[in-house]
């Protein structure tokens, strides 16, 4: 009797605690259809869910004979009562997953479909892949739910930003966003959409509004972007390199045209729906510049070839050469500069390099202050004469870490902020010096990106005289915007960001918002520093302390 017990409770056990068979059934007709997926291209349907951890292809759904219905019987991990929530995805033949957009609009986590255990054996109804527009290229949408988004954006843009009509106002504006509202006459693909809206939030004069790119849409294109990097200098659009081993243009080379188009009309077009602060054109320059792959593409859509009019170095006649697309992922594994705080020690002049290409470090603010801390103490310990704070790339972040790297620096306590700002008000004070505070020769590197608090930073160096400033314009001027807001545009789903509660002000005086804080020293790379892969800028400074005093 005991054993029977035993054996009855061991039963009672696996079917509360053992697996799960689950039956899947899918109807992919509707898709077939219209010829939105293609099995007999290589198109496949599997499920992925939080019992395979959302990843892998082990759960393949197979197609009926008969029907379009694909089905599959899995086995899978699971407790009586427990909820498992999954989605069908569809692998694409050159690899790319497309994921269901939004099956079970009542969870708000995804949108996933749930299951709830309730027996040992389950067979799912029959239910219909749930997809959108984003499930081929060209990616159109209808006139109406574009008007619709359309309308979101301004809303949005009207009820929260701080600052609307600095720039440009009221009327004109006003003028601007219905002249853009009536270009959207009929459906559009998306990048139609994304110009025009782009197009009328440039001219607001804000940075920090613009919109972000849905990552659906980029695993939806074809992956043909140019493999060039580039870079701008003194008018001119250089080649700084190159996404692929097999390019043969020579670095430092001008770009004359690409497919047929000069190359300052390109530059133009994607300026125009680049936003700025003030319309400053070095961070447009610099936005365009890091970003020319993508921007392109957005712009003139994804040619199988990209035929380059260049001129070599040392040259005066014009050459071409057709180039091969490079994907995605391979612009993307390749980023221009990333974040990097370090402290680097030259061997001559007493001299230390302090690199901080970001201030983004919101939740790791001890962190940076860490980092900073035993940075000057080093620079103390070794008896550095002259440091130089390297900012270029660096676009803001925490007034908190621009302000405890002014405490090292500055002469005397000053204010960061003209007044108080809210989780700010402590900056609107006198900024107390650091005990190891920096007393000798200082030189700060800036560029174009240099952007919004470090737009700040740098207003209260060249107001105060602290140091040298090298390089060329920064990004933003002493004022912005912030505390930026971001909403999903219904349909397209871009990401619309827009600044909102206020305008922030370093305290100084007399200074134009309309431009960046300007260089005591102006310089930038050449297109010898370009073929010879120096750091023109640099070498530049370390030319100014090893010649100080003579």
């Amino acid at each position: 009797m005991k054993i029977m017990i035993l054996f009855l409770s061991i039963i009672h056990f696996f079917s509360l605690y053992g697996q799960t068979s689950i039956v899947f059934n899918l109807n992919m007709h509707s898709l077939i259809e219209k010829v939105l997926f293609f099995p007999a291209e290589g198109e496949s349907v599997y499920v992925r869910g939080g019992f395979n951890q959302w990843e892998g292809n082990d759960y393949k759904l197979n197609k009926d004979e008969i029907t379009n219905i694909y089905s599959g019987t899995y086995n899978i991990n699971s407790t009586i009562g427990d909820t498992l929530e999954y989605k069908f995805i569809i692998k694409k033949s050159d690899g790319r997953i497309y994921w269901e957009r939004n099956p079970n609009p009542g969870n708000p986590n995804k949108g996933n479909r749930k299951i709830i255990i309730s027996s040992n054996n389950i067979t799912l109804p029959k239910v219909n892949f749930d997809f959108d527009e984003y499930i081929k290229y060209p990616v159109v949408f209808d006139r109406e739910k574009l008007q619709e988004d359309y309308l979101q954006m301004r809303k949005t843009v009207e009820e929260n930003h701080p600052a609307l009509y600095d720039y440009t106002n009221k009327e004109k504006l006003d003028s601007l966003f219905s002249y853009y509202y009536s270009m959207i006459k009929q459906p559009l693909e998306f990048s139609e959409f994304y110009k025009i809206v782009s197009s009328v939030l440039e001219r607001i004069g804000c940075g920090h509004t613009k919109l972000w790119i849905p990552s659906d849409y980029w695993n939806t294109v074809p992956q043909r972007f140019l493999p060039l990097k580039l870079y701008f200098s003194n008018e001119k659009v250089l080649i700084n390199g190159s996404y692929l081993n097999l390019c043969n243009i020579p670095r430092g080379s001008e770009i004359i045209s690409i497919n047929g188009k000069p190359i300052r009309e390109i530059i133009n077009n994607l300026k125009s729906i680049t936003s700025s602060d003030a319309f400053i054109n070095a961070f447009k320059s610099k936005s365009v510049e890091s970003n020319f792959s993508p921007k392109y593409a957005l712009y003139y859509g994804y040619p199988e070839i990209f035929i380059v009019e260049y001129i070599s170095p040392g040259e005066n006649r014009k050459r071409i050469m057709e180039l091969q697309p490079a994907d995605g992922k391979t612009i993307s594994m390749n980023p221009n500069r990333g974040n990097e705080l370090s402290l680097k020690m030259l061997d001559k002049n007493y001299t230390a390099i302090l690199t901080i290409n970001s201030f983004i470090y919101y939740d790791k603010l001890d962190m940076f202050r860490n980092f900073i801390d035993s940075s000057f103490k080093v620079i103390k310990n070794e008896k550095i004469k002259n440091l130089i704070i390297d900012l270029r790339s660096n676009d803001g972040g925490d007034p908190f870490c621009s302000s405890y790297l002014l405490s090292y620096i500055e002469y005397e306590p000053i204010p960061y902020f003209a007044k108080s700002y809210r989780r700010y008000v402590s900056l609107a004070e006198p900024i107390t010096l650091a005990a190891n505070n920096f007393k000798g020769n200082l030189y700060t590197l800036i560029d174009g990106s240099c952007f919004s608090t470090t737009g700040h930073f740098c207003s209260l160096l060249k107001y105060h005289k602290i140091g040298k400033l090298v390089g060329t314009e920064t990004g933003a001027a002493y004022t912005c915007t912030g505390s930026v807001q971001y909403v999903n545009l219904k349909n397209t789903h871009l990401i619309f960001g827009t600044a909102r509660k206020q305008r922030y002000s370093a305290a100084v005086k007399n200074m134009d918002r309309t431009s960046g804080v300007m260089p005591d020293y102006f310089v930038e790379q050449t297109q010898d520093d370009l073929i010879k892969n120096k750091d023109g800028v640099l070498d530049f400074v370390l030319n100014l302390i090893s010649n100080k005093g003579r």
